[in-house]
């Protein structure tokens, strides 16, 4: 407001208020005082023992003997608040608690230690195998009792393939040793979930979990055998290697496909399994029946994963007496 005198003395001592005027002036706006707040809701805290919350598993530990195997880690609940805490723990298959009850209740400052797994199974490798997305969400549903693929889900898969460079020594004709390197795929799949804590007041705590499930693989050399000119009837003998150059468990298989009217070949063995690192000297044996040449295909078949192996051969048979000789 404005104050307006017709006098120089002070208002204070004058008396006479039919002098003084008022006049509106400008308005000022509310003065606002802006507060803010933060209230932080207590939680557990979680901490993994050794491990921590990645499991690394090899999927050819899953055989016909072995149908389900869980690996275990532990983990560590802390109350670090002053507050009693009330709560209920859940996992997604494959992912699991291991104890018995799912609600918990932690004084201030109280440490209790659980268990969680992750179940590797077949139903588990059937349904990763069955995709062909490289990334996807998989569910286990109960009624069903397998795991169901979907768009959206409680666990996330992604899909990762690389080329191994491995390295082996092959002894040639005349002696000498020589190293040759391969590429051999390799497929594994990344999983993604929580484990999720659910507390009385509607807070909802997310603890990230994950698992790394890599596929067997394996390898043949040389890639072709070639049996050249044989006397007819008389069996010739080359060998191959099949290789597992991981640790994973792989079973294999070999199947035999061509013409043999006119030649026969036989592998020995011809099926076997791996526990670990490992390889097997193979015999591949030829027998021609005419002059005419002969080629065949041994398909050799992993499990699990289904990786296949193909091995060319080839001969040709002879009546010419001198061949005998030279071979």
């Amino acid at each position: 407001a404005v104050v307006s005198t017709q006098s120089t003395g002070s208002l204070i001592d004058n008396n006479n208020t039919e002098l003084c005027t008022r006049e509106e002036g400008e308005k000022v706006p509310p003065l606002k005082i802006m507060m803010t707040g933060k209230v932080e809701v207590p939680e557990v805290v979680v901490t993994a023992e050794e491990h921590g919350f990645t499991f690394k598993l090899m999927a050819g530990i899953i055989n016909p003997r072995v149908k389900e195997h869980t690996k275990v880690h532990k983990l560590s609940l802390l109350n670090g608040s002053k507050l009693h805490l009330q709560f209920d723990m859940r996992a997604s298959l494959p992912f699991t608690l291991l104890d018995s009850k799912t609600e918990y209740t932690l004084n201030p400052r109280q440490k209790i230690k659980l268990g969680h797994g992750l179940v590797l199974s077949e139903k588990l490798l059937g349904a990763l195998l069955g995709s062909s997305r490289q990334h996807f969400c998989l569910q286990f549903d109960k009624t069903a009792g397998k795991y169901i693929e979907a768009d959206e889900g409680a666990v996330e898969v992604d899909v990762e393939e690389q080329l191994l460079h491995k390295s082996h020594e092959v002894s040639a004709a005349d002696g000498t040793v020589e190293t040759v390197v391969q590429q051999v795929p390799e497929k594994r799949y990344h999983l993604h979930s929580h484990l999720l804590l659910n507390y009385r007041n509607g807070h909802q705590q997310r603890i990230p979990v994950h698992s790394r499930i890599v596929l067997p693989t394996f390898y043949i050399s040389p890639q072709a055998v070639e049996f050249g000119t044989c006397l007819v009837g008389q069996v010739s003998h080359l060998t191959v290697r099949l290789i597992n150059p991981s640790n994973s468990p792989i079973r294999w298989t070999s199947t035999f496909s061509g013409d043999t009217s006119d030649g026969e070949f036989s592998i020995s063995p011809s099926s076997g399994e791996f526990t670990h690192a490992d390889s097997v000297l193979l015999n591949i044996t030829f027998t021609a029946k005419t002059c005419n040449p002969s080629t065949g295909t041994y398909a050799f078949t992993g499990s699990p994963g289904n990786r296949t192996l193909h091995l060319s051969l080839s001969g040709v048979g002879s009546h010419d007496e001198r061949m005998q000789r030279l071979l």
